[in-house]
């Protein structure tokens, strides 16, 4: 006997071990794909969406809210599970003991589902504004991170721990609403239950005078009672865990459901090989679809040859970049590849053809070859190499702790504002570009670094098709045409001496902008 029940606890142990384990490897399973679909996901929007979101409020998609189903996922469905079953097999042994009692139990049930009604659609709002607001902490977090040298610069800690300290309370206020209506929820499932109870004893007592129900049937029904409202109240504990899921389920699809990407065409091409021109015609533009930011812009640049923007700030020269290389899609004209409209080319061949170095680096917290080669296929350890070797970056890289292996922190705070930029040019001469796009930078460098990069910009646009947004007078004079941007419009385009001699837009540009320039080249 001993034997048998030993045998019989053992395999209640590797039952319950193996029910738990494999809930536990579905619901990771399900979070698993979740996170990888919704990054996904996240990868086909524009631009245009990252505008106009804040940073905080996706990464609490990603994280937060796939985090708050885990729990549901893991051991909740099995607790619910579980219950449902022992609900539905205590059920069967109230119906076989007394039906007119099994009756008298669950007329109760109305009046639960209507408590779990009210109390369901008041937490629900409590619960979806607590994501909110913990999308809206991310953010500000995110925001005062970046931000910390501005805001220790102009000595703006208080104001800022006043607008976390709000935040936070908020958050708290909010929490502790959903823990009210809980303790309130709670109670009435017990009044419910202990409603049934008398219910079962009114509607026994009749029979017990009578003589058709023993007391002993009583006490075993009202055990049973109270075995029927436990599951339920196990239920109604994990209710708060399954409403927390659903207002994070229903942001978490939301975001699925979001179309904010410029998709291919279905019948799209790849572009093999750029090798005649890229022309535009007749281009209008406009971030929000209302305003233009380019009006009628018609140029064309031949393979090979040096086209440089400029213009006032504002003036649209970055649009030009942004709607070239498809991250935001124009309303009207057209911008032609080799004769082929770019909507008609997929994304990822188009901006295979292009290198794209903007005033902004960005370097990642990887190893500086990673940055470099982005871990794009076919880019060499010795492509690397001989990449900072020609555009000069070769010897500060040598001289860092750990050469080309050395990792940048966040935001590459260990590296000035000019090794970022020859970084960023090394990435792009790695990749030997057929169509270059250059936001020349306007930050202020050490003489020597100047040079350095001066020499750089030389050897990218050497035998390249480039597009440059020029700020040194230097590269503007290089360049085979000079496009004049004003609001949005093509006022003057020719070469360098043939503006001058128009005595137009570009001549005053060029004698307010690049005067100093000009007068130290003098020199």
């Amino acid at each position: 006997m001993a034997l048998i029940i030993a045998g019989v606890l053992i395999f209640g142990g590797i039952i319950q071990y193996s029910l738990t384990f494999l809930m536990q490897w579905i619901g990771q399973k399900v979070l698993l794909d979740i996170r990888l679909a919704v990054f996904k996901h996240i990868q086909t929007f524009s631009l245009r969406y990252f505008d106009t979101t804040p940073v905080g409020r996706l990464i609490t998609r990603v994280t937060n809210d796939v985090e708050a189903l885990n729990e549901l996922f893991s051991s909740g469905v099995v607790l619910i599970i579980a219950d449902a079953l022992l609900i539905l097999a205590i059920v069967c042994f109230m119906l076989f003991t007394s039906w007119k009692l099994t009756i008298a139990t669950i007329a109760v049930l109305p009046l639960l589902f209507i408590a779990t009604t009210i109390f369901r659609k008041k937490v629900r709002v409590v619960y979806s504004q607590i994501r909110t607001q913990i999308a809206r902490m991310n953010t500000f977090l995110n925001e005062y991170i970046t931000g910390a040298t501005t805001i220790q610069l102009f000595s703006r800690q208080a104001q800022q721990f006043d607008t976390f300290n709000e935040i936070n309370r908020t958050h708290t206020d909010l929490q502790l609403r959903s823990v009210n209506y809980y303790a309130r929820f709670f109670p009435v499932v017990e009044m419910i239950g202990s409603f049934a109870l008398c219910l079962i004893i009114w509607s026994a007592a009749r029979t017990i005078f009578s003589g058709e129900m023993t007391v002993g049937v009583l006490i075993a029904f009202m055990q049973y009672s109270e075995m029927f409202f436990r599951p339920i109240r196990d239920l109604t504990e994990k209710y708060n865990t399954l409403q927390s899921a659903m207002a994070a389920s229903e942001r978490i699809f939301s975001l699925l459901d979001t179309t904010e990407s410029i998709a291919d065409e279905t019948n799209a091409v790849q572009l093999a090989k750029f090798e005649k021109s890229i022309e535009f015609k007749h281009v209008d533009f406009a971030y929000d679809g209302i305003t233009p930011v380019l009006k009628d812009l018609s140029f064309t640049l031949k393979k090979g040859e040096t086209i440089a923007i400029v213009g006032a700030t504002g003036a649209g020269k970055s649009s030009i970049i942004n709607i070239l290389c498809r991250f935001y899609d124009y309303q009207k004209g057209e911008i032609l590849i080799d004769g082929i409209n770019i909507r008609s080319i997929t994304q990822e061949s188009l901006r295979s053809k292009i290198a794209l170095v903007l005033q902004d680096v960005f370097l990642f917290s990887r190893s500086v070859s990673g940055n470099i080669s982005l871990g794009r296929e076919g880019i060499s350890d010795q492509q690397i190499l001989d990449a900072a070797v020609s555009l000069g970056a070769y010897e500060f890289i040598a001289n860092l702790p750990n050469g080309f292996n050395t990792k940048m922190i966040e935001r590459a705070a260990n590296l000035s504002v000019g090794q970022k930029q020859l970084i960023s040019f090394c990435r792009a001469l790695a990749g030997n570009p057929d169509i270059l796009i250059l936001d020349e930078a306007t930050s202020s460098i050490d003489t020597e670094t100047e040079q350095i990069i001066e020499r750089s910009i030389d050897r990218l646009l050497q035998g390249r098709t480039s597009i440059v947004i020029a700020h040194r007078l230097s590269t503007i004079q290089r360049a085979d045409k000079i496009l004049v941007l004003h609001q949005g419009e093509m006022r003057e385009f020719g070469s360098h001496a043939e503006l001058l001699a128009l005595n137009g837009l570009y001549a005053k540009l060029y004698r307010l902008q690049y005067k100093e320039q000009y007068s130290s080249v003098v020199s």
